[in-house]
């Protein structure tokens, strides 16, 4: 095996820059994959950790709904003297100038040793001085935080700072800094429960109370007592579930995150497969003579395999160092995105778990042994006279064209079927996704072929260099049928999300233009979705609403109720102006039936929560409210693109009689005829000047707010497909650099007999042209069909979404100009290389 072995090692330190480019392509493939992997468990791991700091010890939480728990039955509960501790929290979301803080609430006196052992809440105060506690009980305003972001606030002890709640500033003072800081705890703002009540305006009620039961069959059984006890309203639920259920709403989005890290790594097959494929033609006479020597096919395959190994482990461990620097940057944005839409978390640092690192590793060392099966056995079944002769190869590659447009029909027709036999499945619709990709490019090198001879019958009397140039691409189909296979590929998946993005974009451009019927849009500001703290003050709306020039408003009172056999559920509880009917388009039930039971009490509930939930018009959806549970009926469906978990819709006097809560979150106000927003604005920001500061859009800036949200959380869509055409274009050099090499000799004859070098540039960059055409040719059709596979198949069954596939030609124009662009540019170094070769020394070599 030493011989094998030392031709393996010459042949790549002989060969840099191809063994550059194929360690550079499996790199990016593998970055993206630990990129993608890093800044969702970063954001995770900082949601994690943020609950973890509030619930030390707590092995269980009891909950009311959005109107919290009243403080007196507590009171019952401490004088109870259960087997149980107990521990009060009142919690929600403040802001220090632009950083959002997790604002709690404690008491430090409820249980002395409720986390003695784990330096969480009630623990930090029982670390203070008796002076600073007695000032933490007895002052107003005074809190705590840790000394990290004390420092980047900047904050010295004692000193005093405005805190927004809600729209609502009040001041603060910095007591002391938390005295056993943990992870998750920089976004921690502790103080007095009765402060906290004030500040969030949740006076002489709960936002939940922490329980630590005791471990074993008696600490079983009184939890059993105590849950058989619990009045009307009031649930208990374990710690973990709760955060389970918070990170289970961004699940979707991270696995389309992970679905586009693996396309870039399926584009890197290719170029692994092009780079060692090239390697074994470069060494098919080394190959030929060492298997006449006595070599066995058995240390041949071993000697390539393991080639393609070492490029698949320094590849790979390359990748992981490029996907820290890529994951620091991508973290910001897919934090950004959960931030938006699904719940709040402060990223202060950047995770790469185990699992994510090995599955990067073995994907890349994976990928590189796959892509090296193929041209290695090939070279390992070769007799040793066939093995000195390329032309075997090629004559190979042309016969594999033709039953890779067998297999691209059968790659088709297997999407078809996993599409039409799954009906819901995410998992079935990404592998069809998968492999429509696959049948695209196995489809693409006869395509190139075809149109290659076709091209060359055409111009044959015009141009007999140009019918030679195009006769010379379909006779080297080993190397250019994998440049146009992985073009083709990337090529379609752009022009499949371009249209998948666009579409989205104008079905919710158009979903806003009908559902926003208001004039004027007023909200309480704050973090977060559907948060409890986050409403107008009665006064402050009453002012609001008695402002000249304003003719109708809707009321709204977004919250999440829970319900037993589905978990949080969003509510927007409406009060709702004639003519914001209008706005809800429905898609399933009869609308003067469904408004009518609308007011009577029925839910009207969006596409994506029908979906999730597989509920449809006339059934019930059962939801936990403060008087107990209550099955509503379902009147009918509505179009949605707000929130990929869907929302219920109640008429909000029903919601009030439900769950004993009359707060408002926002209002739409409608404006008399031929009054100007502008001025009526004015009058809002007067009226609620000195009270609350609250947010006042006109219709065209909730549009435009709402566009940019989705602009951002498209932004990591388009970054990683990018990282995807990039590896292509590596996979598209390499192959026309192996091309080029291959091709010395041939292109020096031409010069020989009269081609100039700037005619030996101009035909190479013809061929690499008409490969990138080639492979737009092969894409168009299909990125159409991949977008519809992404609009109806992968969307749908992930967030329950109807879109409308709008066709631009913007995206066409993009794909042409990267396909065609791609190619030219990859032909540059190989044109300067065999114009400005030496015509003596080419010739000799072969």
């Amino acid at each position: 095996m030493y011989l094998p072995r030392a031709a393996v090692l010459r042949h790549l330190l002989r060969h840099p820059a191809q063994l550059l480019l194929a360690l550079i392509g499996l790199a990016l493939g593998v970055a993206t994959i630990a990129a993608v992997d890093m800044a969702t468990a970063s954001a995770y791991r900082a949601f994690e950790l943020s609950i973890d700091a509030v619930n030390g010890a707590a092995t269980h939480e009891i909950l009311g709904g959005p109107a919290g728990i009243d403080e007196l039955w507590y009171v019952a509960l401490r004088r109870a003297h259960l087997p149980i501790e107990f521990a009060p929290v009142v919690e929600g979301y403040a802001a220090i100038g632009d950083r959002t803080m997790q604002l709690v609430g404690i008491d430090p006196f409820a249980s002395p040793a409720f986390d003695a052992d784990t330096g969480a809440p009630a623990a930090a105060t029982g670390a203070m001085r008796l002076s600073d506690l007695a000032s933490f009980l007895t002052q107003g305003g005074t809190v705590m935080m840790a000394a990290a972001t004390a420092a980047e606030l900047p904050l010295r002890v004692g000193e005093s700072f405005p805190l927004d709640v809600s729209g609502r500033t009040s001041t603060a003072r910095f007591l002391a800094p938390l005295p056993a800081e943990r992870p998750g705890d920089e976004a921690l703002l502790l103080t007095d429960i009765a402060q906290a009540q004030e500040w969030l305006h949740f006076l002489g009620r709960l936002s939940r109370i922490d329980l630590r039961v005791p471990a074993g069959r008696d600490g079983e059984l009184a939890l059993a007592r105590f849950e058989k006890e619990l009045p009307t309203g009031i649930e208990i639920h374990a710690v973990g579930s709760r955060t389970r259920e918070n990170l289970d709403l961004a699940a979707t989005f991270t696995v389309n995150l992970q679905a586009m890290s693996l396309l870039a790594l399926l584009v890197g097959f290719f170029l692994i497969y092009s780079a060692v494929s090239f390697a074994v033609v470069q060494r098919r006479s080394i190959i030929g003579v060492l298997r006449a020597l006595g070599t066995t096919r058995r240390e041949v395959l071993a000697t390539l395999l393991g080639e393609a190994a070492l490029i698949g482990v320094a590849g790979s461990v390359l990748g992981l160092l490029l996907g820290v620097v890529i994951g620091h940057a991508l973290v910001r944005l897919v934090a950004g995105t959960i931030n938006d839409l699904y719940f709040v978390v402060a990223v202060s640092r950047v995770t790469l778990p185990a699992s994510a690192l090995l599955k990067a590793l073995a994907a890349g060392i994976g990928v590189a042994l796959i892509a090296a099966c193929i041209p290695a056995m090939e070279a390992a079944s070769s007799s040793p006279q066939l093995a000195l002769k390329r032309s075997v190869l090629e004559e190979r590659a042309t016969g594999a064209s033709r039953w890779l447009l067998l297999a691209s029909v059968l790659l088709g027709a297997a999407a078809l079927a996993i599409v039409t036999g799954s009906a819901r499945s995410l998992l079935a619709g990404f592998v069809a996704l998968f492999l429509l990709l696959l049948a695209v490019a196995a489809l693409a090198p006869f395509v190139l072929r075809v149109g290659a001879r076709a091209a060359a019958r055409l111009i044959a009397g015009r141009s007999p260099i140009a019918r030679l140039a195009l006769n010379d691409i379909a006779a080297s189909l080993s190397r250019t049928g994998v440049a146009v296979a992985a073009l083709a590929l990337a090529v379609c998946a752009m022009i499949g999300v371009a249209l998948m993005v666009d579409s989205f974009r104008e079905s919710l451009h158009d979903w806003l233009g009908r559902t926003l019927r208001a004039d004027i849009y007023v909200s309480a500001p704050g973090p977060g979705f559907a948060r409890p703290e986050r409403r107008i003050e009665k006064d402050v709306a009453a002012a609001l609403m008695a402002t000249p020039g304003i003719s109708a408003h809707s009321e709204s009172r977004r919250v999440r109720v829970e319900s037993r056999s589905f978990g949080p559920i969003s509510l927007d509880a409406l009060s709702l102006a004639p003519m914001s009917y209008a706005g809800f388009q429905l898609t399933a039930g009869d609308p003067r039936a469904v408004w009518d039971a609308y007011e009577r009490g029925a839910l009207v509930i969006s596409e994506p929560l029908a979906w999730r939930l597989k509920l449809a018009v006339g059934e019930r959806l059962t939801l936990d409210t403060a008087r107990g549970p209550h099955a509503f009926e379902v009147a009918g469906i509505y179009r949605e693109y707000g929130n990929d978990r869907g929302t219920a819709l109640l008429n909000r006097a029903v919601y009030e009689a439900w769950w004993q809560d009359d707060a408002v979150t926002a209002l739409g106000l409608y404006l008399a005829p031929h009054v100007r927003s502008g001025e009526v604005m004015a009058r809002l920001n007067a009226a609620a000047a000195g009270r609350q500061e609250l947010l006042i859009r006109s219709n065209a800036d909730v549009r435009e707010l709402s566009m940019s949200i989705f602009e951002r959380t498209f932004v990591i869509t388009r970054v990683l497909y990018w990282l995807t055409a990039g590896v292509a274009a590596l996979s598209l050099v390499s192959a026309l650099v192996a091309w080029e090499l291959e091709r010395a000799r041939e292109l020096a004859l031409l010069r020989s007999l009269g081609l100039t070098p700037r005619g030996v540039a101009l035909l190479i960059e013809a061929q690499t042209g008409f490969i990138g055409a080639a492979a737009l040719l092969a894409a168009l059709p299909a990125g159409v069909l991949t977008a519809l596979m992404l609009i109806d198949v992968v969307n749908r069954r992930a967030f329950g979404w109807q879109i409308d596939l709008h066709v631009h030609p913007d995206a066409f124009a993009t794909a042409a100009g990267v396909a065609l662009t791609a190619a030219l540019v990859a032909g540059l170094y190989p044109a300067w290389r065999s114009a400005g070769a030496p015509l003596a020394q080419a010739i000799r070599e072969e």
